[in-house]
């Protein structure tokens, strides 16, 4: 029953990432501003907390054990489309379309390609969980994965 509920956890998830990049790209909504345009403001996402454009608006579109995927529904959603927090799902989570541009031990970046346009996976590692950050805009992925605090990870 594990195996089985692991599965539909991974494949849950892919749909959502594969939905979020479908909706960076097609959300007329986000305008692209060069990140260095924007201003920042701490946000409280329970489990963790970051930084994150001012007027963005993250809310959770899905959860289940071991992940939480939030979607920006606010300005800026074509920068920083969504964040995803998971647990040992990462690998699952990037998709067949991912390439990986870059590895090290404290963060992956991946790039997918949709519409003649590329969406950026960037995966930063925080002990035994992982906060993956999504958009357009790497500089600003960047930038935000660098303000990550993580909080009390009992409830993931």
């Amino acid at each position: 029953m594990d195996k089985r509920l692991s599965f539909i956890v991974v494949a849950i998830a892919v749909i959502l990432i594969a939905v979020g990049g479908y909706l960076i790209l097609t959300n007329p909504i986000g305008d692209h501003v060069e990140s260095t345009d924007m201003d920042l403001k701490a946000h409280d996402f329970k489990l963790f907390s970051m930084d994150t454009p001012e007027g963005s608006n993250f809310t959770v579109k899905n959860e289940a054990d071991g992940m939480k995927y939030y979607l920006n529904s606010g300005k800026y959603s074509d920068n920083i489309s969504s964040i995803i927090i998971s647990r040992n799902l990462t690998e699952s989570l990037m998709g067949d379309n991912s390439v990986s541009i870059s590895n090290s031990t404290s963060e992956q970046i991946y790039s997918s390609q949709f519409k003649n346009e590329t969406v950026y996976k960037l995966v930063s590692n925080q002990g035994d969980v992982d906060i993956i950050l999504m958009g357009s805009d790497l500089n600003l992925l960047k930038e935000l994965s660098n303000t990550i605090k993580i909080k009390d990870m009992s409830s993931l």
